[in-house]
């Protein structure tokens, strides 16, 4: 088999980071056509996005409107309800706010146009650094930190409320500790780790991918954005699957039946935490197949082997708590502090929308 390197290239990070630079963020995003730079606090170096052109399709990675009205409006359609959604909130005059405030055009910090964006340890002077790094290149607009919750790192959201940061309820996550022996007493967990053992399907591990696989590996993947109501999930490229394979930014692992690939995981390793940004599967298999039990088995035993804590993302509430995983707020942090009055005014007002109605209704159905 035609294979990309065998070593991988450390991890990926610099690779991604300086062809975004130069193509933007579109080149591993194509629903993500947004400016990035390299913050100058820090080390290793971080990316900075924000969004140049607007667009109805834009993902929720890189939109705030879409993160907080779109993506909503589409989890509600997929449900057929709008219980446990900020599309519940009807009638609020979300999208005005979010034009007053400028989010739009935030400049989002350490964003790499994933899901779940795994942050450092950040302490107070690391943050004031990263503040005042930022706002030196982007002084016309408010600076964003999405995925900000006390499960991944603690005590975060506190020390950026002490500096001036509004923190605005974004999703519900699900955090575990793969490595509590309780959690492997789950029926659930129990049953999904047999899966991992059956042979009607072929486990592709990412030094058995080549270049040969990259097509199909990307229209597995495209699948999922049959359904309208995916179009504002992350729409990664075919360079994005080339980075992955070459320097495992995303360490791609696959299903495949009878030679055809059927199902892919994107695991995503960092700061002693474990996640998937990427999951896809073809959906006219047959149920019984249980292709993302799989994938979500093949998740919790990388996290326990590995010695790693498990960030199992948003959505799936009883089907990840059954797999142990926990609950918690995430949040986006902004700053406004350097901007005029009726910006911060307008993000101050939904602040207290979203803190009095989407808090508890994320806590309650998230």
């Amino acid at each position: 088999m035609n294979r990309f390197n065998p070593t991988p290239q450390l991890d990926g990070h610099g690779g991604w980071l300086s062809q975004a630079r130069l193509n933007g963020g579109q080149h591993w995003v194509r629903n993500a056509v947004c400016h990035v730079c390299c913050s100058d606090a820090g080390n290793p170096p971080i990316p900075v996005t924000r969004l140049h052109t607007f667009s109805a399709q834009d993902s929720y990675v890189a939109s705030a409107r879409s993160a907080w009205l779109r993506y909503a409006q589409d989890e509600a359609q997929r449900k057929s309800q709008s219980l446990g959604t900020l599309a519940q909130i009807a009638g609020l005059p979300l999208s005005g706010l979010i034009t007053a405030a400028r989010l739009d055009q935030a400049a989002t910090i350490n964003n790499w146009l994933i899901s779940t964006n795994l942050h450092p340890q950040w302490q107070d002077s690391d943050l004031s650094l990263l503040a005042e790094a930022v706002m030196s290149r982007h002084n016309d607009s408010p600076l964003l930190i999405r995925n900000v919750s006390d499960a991944a790192n603690p005590g975060l959201a506190q020390r950026l409320a002490a500096q001036g940061w509004t923190l605005l309820p974004a999703r519900q996550i699900y955090t575990c500790d793969a490595q509590d022996p309780a959690v492997w007493q789950h029926s659930h967990v129990q049953r999904d780790q047999n899966l991992l053992d059956r042979a009607d399907l072929q486990w592709c591990p990412p030094d058995t991918l080549g270049e040969a696989d990259l097509p199909a590996l990307h229209r597995c993947f495209r699948a999922q954005f049959a359904d309208q109501r995916a179009v504002h999930n992350p729409d990664f490229t075919p360079e994005f699957f080339q980075l992955c394979l070459e320097s495992r930014f995303l360490e791609l692992h696959a299903l495949k039946r009878a030679g055809n690939i059927v199902a892919v995981i994107g695991l995503y390793q960092r700061y002693g935490w474990l996640t998937a940004p990427l999951i896809s599967y073809d959906p006219a298999l047959p149920l019984n197949y249980a292709l993302y039990r799989r994938l979500m088995a093949l998740l919790l035993h990388e996290a326990k082997a590995r010695g790693l804590q498990l960030h199992y993302g948003a959505g799936g509430r009883a089907f990840k708590q059954h797999r142990g995983g926990s609950p918690s707020l995430e949040y986006s942090a902004v700053f406004s502090a350097h901007l005029p009055g009726k910006q911060r005014l307008a993000l101050a007002t939904l602040s207290g929308i979203l803190q009095r109605t989407a808090a508890p209704l994320l806590a309650r159905h998230g």
